[in-house]
């Protein structure tokens, strides 16, 4: 990868707060994604996972899973840009599992938040994201679900995401531990599919 290509850069703070907004402003179709740890959660799913899926595809399922409704933008040249900071930040997490997969960290754990509150809702954001990029290649992770030591990776997910009812039966205790070691079970299903590919 060539690190000069502009499509390679990393979103900056301002540029993900103006993605957000997008998100937050009623422009968006009411089945979009709401953060922008939700799509982290879910791009980090499909650069881990079995398959990339087109870029209309996953760009698409963004902003509306159900009928491809795609937001109302003001100008050409605002769904250019967001399509640009999508694009970005795709290609920063690809960059972070193809060069040091072992130092990868979902966006929660580089943004600050006010207080603990809002930080467990950012992560419920990335981990349901994360559910919606496996929902989006469900077909393609069957065979990870049907590995039992493989299918047990994806168990923090779920909970976290409160995809399960285990959320409200586990101790504070048990739930930050889950959150520590969150990106490692990441890591660990993208060598899954590493060696499964």
């Amino acid at each position: 990868m060539n690190a000069s290509d502009p499509l390679l850069q990393p979103l900056s703070n301002e540029e993900l707060g103006l993605l957000e907004n997008v998100l937050l402003s009623g422009t968006a179709p009411e089945e979009s994604m709401t953060s922008v740890e939700m799509i982290d959660g879910y791009m980090t799913a499909l650069i881990v996972g079995p398959g990339l899926p087109h870029q209309d595809i996953w760009i698409s399922y963004i902003w509306d899973q159900e009928n491809g409704e795609m937001p109302r933008f003001s100008s050409d040249e605002e769904a250019a840009l967001l399509r640009e900071y999508l694009i970005r930040h795709m290609n920063s997490i690809a960059m972070q599992f193809e060069e040091d997969p072992e130092e990868f960290l979902p966006l929660y754990e580089k943004i600050g938040y006010h207080d603990e509150e809002e930080m467990a809702a950012a992560v419920e954001d990335w981990a349901l994201g994360f559910t919606t990029g496996m929902e989006l290649t469900h077909e393609a992770w069957k065979p990870f679900f049907e590995d039992d030591d493989a299918a047990v990776l994806a168990f923090p997910i779920f909970v976290l995401g409160k995809i399960t009812d285990d959320y409200e039966s586990m101790s504070e205790e048990d739930l930050d531990g889950l959150v520590r070691r969150l990106p490692d079970f990441v890591i660990r299903i993208h060598e899954y599919w590493q060696d499964n590919e």
